[in-house]
This record gives structure tokens, C-alpha cells and sequence, in this order.
């Protein structure tokens, strides 16, 4: 299970970073990449020095963070970038290290172009350092391309960072408040059973796309992680919120109340009378 909460900033935070890594590995390396979070546990140790890249952050971002690679995972993609064979006996040298600096620096540039929509103007420089000695949290992103392997990169956020970090606004709108209609008839539905539908997005598929589905397929929704999830009644949009866990289970916070909720509160009452 991944070290962060869902819901939380921490891991809308990460959640940009791992969608940004992705996305820039699938562009660079011309195939497609998947990856996913991970703990740190999940990843198997490694007794050599590790690579390290140092976030500095600015703007509505303060605090510190460092992106980690150990050497196994490093010298692969530094092969991958340089189009090596792949050869676990050579040394990391100097090019594979410019390469993965090089592709880092286009996931912060990703990632702080797609964090400016919820958190404002953020700002993050990357650098070479030594390992950093300010305590954080470990988020493990563990990229896969099928046949071309897998490798892992860490990112290690300072607590700092993450007792600063703000609640991204995933929407400029204030919540809506919607005046409750009083009526004579309106207590004979108060009692009825209303099934909600939470939708995190959605996606048409041909009917070929749908009989190739296999487990462990990946439909790629129409919403991005930082947008707020739809809350449906039937087929009607009466709501949008942010996502959060309660007691362990899913929830949805209301930050908008949607105008499709007022129309069908007044067909209901149409129908009672």
C-alpha cells in the first residue's frame, strides 16, 4: 500500500509526480510506461551508493524534497536514455547521470506546470546533491513498460514540505447552497431510499477496446487526479466534491452543489403533488 493517504495534499502531491514520471518516460524512451506508488518497504534494498537529486521548491511550495535512485534502477534507465544494451556489470558514469538528470528535470518542469492549476505558482529547481539529512517521507513511484522491465524512483518529501503543503483548490467556485423548498408533500420522500453514484471520471470504448479488456488492463478516465469527483442521482449530476477516507472507506467531500440537484428536487415535488 502506498505510505500516504488518499485524499490527503501529500498524496495529490505525489499523485502529479507519478502521472508527470510516466508521462515523461513514455515520451523519452517512445513506449509506453505505466507507474504506480508504492512503499518503501516494496523496494528491495540496495547496498551501493545511491543517486540523489535535490527539489528545491518556491512559491506556494516551501520545504525541501529529493528524488532517490539506487544504483541498480539508475544505471538501467541511464542505459535506456543512452539506447545501451542493457549490462548490469558497467559502471554509471558521467553521460548516464547527465541523461537521468536531464529527464528528472523534465518531470519537475511537468509537475510544476501541472500543480500551478490547484496550488498557484509553484516553482521547483532541480540539482545534484549528497543524500539529504532532514527527516521526510518516502514515496516510491515503480515505473513498468512490459518487456522493457521496471524500475523504481523514489521521492523523499521533508515534513516541512509536508506540514506546509496546502489543500490544492481543485475548484474557484465557492460551495453553492441550495434553499430547501418547504412543502406539505415533501415529507412523504423524505423516507425514500436514493442510491448515489460517486463517478471519478469516464471513457468511451468501441466494442473491439471492451472484448480485449484482460485483468490487469488500463482505462485511462477523462479526469485528471487534482479534478474534484463527480456525485451523481441516477443520471444526473447534483454534485462535485474531493475524495477522502473515512473509517477507511471512501467519502466525498461536497465542494460544489450543482444546479442539477435544484431542477430535480422541483420535479420530485411536481410528481408528489
Amino acid at each position: 500500500m502506498p505510505p500516504i493517504t488518499p485524499g490527503t495534499p501529500l498524496h495529490s502531491l505525489a499523485e502529479v509526480f507519478r502521472n508527470s514520471l510516466g508521462e515523461v518516460l513514455s515520451q523519452t524512451l517512445a513506449s509506453p510506461w505505466s507507474v504506480e506508488l508504492k512503499a518503501e518497504e516494496d523496494v528491495a534494498p540496495d547496498e551501493s551508493t545511491p543517486l540523489y537529486f535535490g527539489i528545491a521548491t518556491s512559491g506556494s511550495l516551501q520545504g525541501n524534497a529529493a528524488f532517490k535512485l539506487l544504483l541498480t534502477d539508475a544505471r538501467s534507465l541511464g542505459q535506456k536514455l543512452l539506447k545501451e544494451p542493457a549490462d548490469a556489470s558497467s559502471e554509471l558514469n558521467s553521460e548516464h547521470k547527465q541523461a537521468i538528470e536531464g529527464l528528472l528535470r523534465k518531470v519537475t518542469e511537468q509537475t510544476a506546470a501541472a500543480l500551478k492549476a490547484g496550488y498557484g505558482e509553484v516553482g521547483l529547481q532541480l540539482s545534484s546533491i549528497d543524500a539529504p539529512s532532514w527527516p521526510g517521507v518516502t514515496v516510491v513511484l515503480m515505473a513498468s513498460a512490459g518487456p522493457a522491465g521496471t524500475l523504481s524512483v523514489q521521492i523523499r518529501f521533508s515534513n516541512e514540505l509536508v506540514a506546509a503543503l496546502p489543500v490544492p483548490a481543485e475548484t474557484p467556485n465557492p460551495p453553492v447552497e441550495v434553499p430547501l423548498v418547504v412543502d406539505s408533500n415533501l415529507d412523504l420522500l423524505l423516507g425514500v431510499d436514493l442510491n448515489l453514484t460517486l463517478r471519478f471520471g469516464q471513457r468511451t470504448l468501441t466494442l473491439r477496446e471492451i472484448l480485449d479488456l484482460s485483468s490487469g488492463s488500463v482505462i485511462e478516465l477523462d479526469r485528471r487526479v487534482q479534478e474534484p469527483a463527480d456525485l451523481l442521482l441516477g443520471d444526473k449530476l447534483i454534485a462535485r466534491g474531493e475524495v477522502v477516507i473515512v473509517d477507511s472507506n471512501y467519502g466525498l467531500r461536497i465542494t460544489e452543489v450543482c444546479d442539477a440537484q435544484h431542477h430535480a428536487e422541483k420535479g420530485a415535488l411536481s410528481a408528489a403533488q
